[in-house]
């Protein structure tokens, strides 16, 4: 097994496939501005408030801010380098256009149909409530909730993960876990409703399935 490892990881890529890469990461990085952009944007209708009667229910756990503001880093870098490294340039191209297209949709959405998520007081006793309150609330306005950006790129990142399950399975179930916590992160820092969660499942999965078919044309037949 260790020496498969190696010998994928010394594969060479040709010139136009790092071109690719490159344009890839940027796409990547360009698709985490657009969000930026409509999350700071301003609109002539009242955003739509999606609570339901579970979301009245949940505390504020600021302690999932930590798997919370690690979920840019790890979903547009850390998962995607180890999908080309680990698995190849077709498995690499896939996670990386999922997340793109991944926030294409949710783009589409922000455009048309803008949701609010009103903040929740914070009482401020520990350090975890010191962050959520000045580094996540302070940066990040209660706007465009649904469909979750933070699910739909964890989403993805599973299931790249989950494919290189049996050539790095430790590296592999540890980040697998790790952003299966953020998708409850989302609603226990009160950054998102319940219905966002389903959203953002929905679009992560239904944008890394179509890169994939598009890219890798598995067959279907028995």
């Amino acid at each position: 097994m260790t020496s498969s490892i190696i010998s994928i990881m010394r594969e060479r890529l040709t010139d136009k496939q790092k071109i690719a890469v490159a344009g890839i990461f940027a796409g990547i990085i360009l698709a985490f501005v657009t969000y930026e952009l409509f999350n700071k944007a301003h609109y002539s209708y009242p955003p739509l408030v999606m609570r339901g009667w579970l979301d009245e229910k949940i505390p504020v756990i600021s302690i999932f801010v930590v798997p919370y503001l690690s979920f840019h880093l790890l979903a547009a870098f850390v998962v995607p380098y180890l999908s080309l490294k680990l698995g190849n340039f077709k498995i690499f191209l896939v996670n990386g256009l999922a997340i793109i297209l991944g926030q294409l949709f949710l783009d589409i959405a922000y455009t048309f149909f803008q949701t609010e998520v009103p903040r929740t007081p914070v009482p401020g006793n520990s350090p975890f409530d010191w962050v959520l309150t000045h580094v996540v609330y302070g940066n990040d306005q209660p706007l465009n909730g649904f469909p979750s950006n933070h699910v739909t790129w964890s989403i993805v990142s599973i299931i790249a993960l989950w494919r290189l399950r049996h050539i790095a399975p430790r590296i592999s179930w540890f980040l697998m876990l790790w952003f299966a916590t953020i998708l409850p992160a989302t609603v226990f820092l009160h950054q998102h409703f319940v219905i966002d969660i389903y959203g953002g499942i929905f679009v992560g999965f239904t944008a890394y399935w179509s890169c994939m078919f598009l890219i890798e044309k598995p067959q279907l037949t028995p």
